[in-house]
């Protein structure tokens, strides 16, 4: 069986954030499942565009995933906070060593309200650094510490999903689908 992604959208999510990701991985050959948080599958961004999720996050509880990734903006991100579902699967999904990765405000009102930064290296969205219990790599695209996967916001996330690609697939793919893009280094 293939890796397994998901991205869950709450109300107000930054989509630049969440749809690079899901395109990027899916370019990959990789399976992402989209889940709204709550009981209508549709999710407004926090620019006012409105997208459909493949599912609810309520029907992704009992599923496995190989990485769980956050989009942030605001509301978005305080949205996820307060999910509890959400804050089950990310601890669990820490737990048992699976990959979990945030972008913009995710890492620090996410991630790191739930303790899932703890011990780690972490970045995030300037105006949120201060929520961070560590600044020592918040001046970095993307961070990687163990199975997470921290990135700065909006103008990192092809960076970000690229990164999180190599991780699923290998760098091959991610060369592979880094080209198709037009991507010079």
């Amino acid at each position: 069986m293939g890796k397994r992604v998901l991205v869950p959208l709450a109300e107000g999510f930054e989509m630049v954030e969440a749809l690079s990701v899901v395109d990027i991985l899916r370019r990959g050959n990789i399976q992402v499942d989209t889940a709204a948080l709550g009981d209508n599958l549709q999710v407004t961004s926090s620019h006012d565009v409105t997208v459909f999720a493949d599912k609810q996050l309520a029907n992704c509880l009992d599923q496995e995933y190989d990485l769980i990734v956050l989009p942030g903006g605001i509301p978005g991100a305080e949205n996820l906070k307060n999910s509890e579902e959400l804050a089950g699967l990310l601890k669990k999904q820490s737990k048992e060593k699976r990959l979990y990765g945030a972008i913009c405000a995710s890492p620090a009102l996410v991630l790191e309200h739930h303790g899932l930064l703890e011990g780690k290296k972490a970045t995030c969205h300037p105006g949120f650094v201060s929520h961070l219990s560590s600044q020592e790599h918040t001046g970095e695209k993307v961070v990687i510490n163990g199975n997470c996967i921290t990135s700065r916001g909006a103008g990192t996330s092809i960076d970000f999903a690229l990164e999180l690609l190599a991780l699923l697939a290998g760098e091959v793919t991610r060369q592979n689908v880094k080209q198709g893009l037009a991507l010079i280094d």
